[in-house]
């Protein structure tokens, strides 16, 4: 997950999560600060949530394209292979 951008971030954002909140004026009373404690965690979540969803959808397609091409490396040595053996049988034949 820590091979992409958004890893980087999600992993900074947690940090940045776990450092500030604590800190924040949570309070019953709800002045300017508990309205901004309340605004800015909101949107810390927010970042959290998008920066994971695109690291594990980065990490997915990456996942999925190695397996094509593998698959692909696959498919070219059997057509090579194929084709070896059909020049063999000929060359038998002929």
């Amino acid at each position: 997950m820590l091979r992409n951008k958004h890893g980087l971030s999600l992993v900074l954002t947690l940090t940045m999560m776990l450092l500030a909140i604590p800190r924040l004026p949570f309070s019953a009373d709800w002045g300017w600060g508990s309205w901004f404690a309340v605004l800015w965690t909101s949107l810390a979540v927010l970042v959290a949530a998008a920066h994971g969803s695109m690291a594990w959808r980065t990490e997915r397609e990456r996942e999925r394209r190695e397996e094509r091409d593998r698959r692909q490396r696959w498919l070219e040595a059997q057509r090579t292979w194929n084709h070896s053996l059909s020049g063999r049988q000929k060359r038998r034949m002929g």
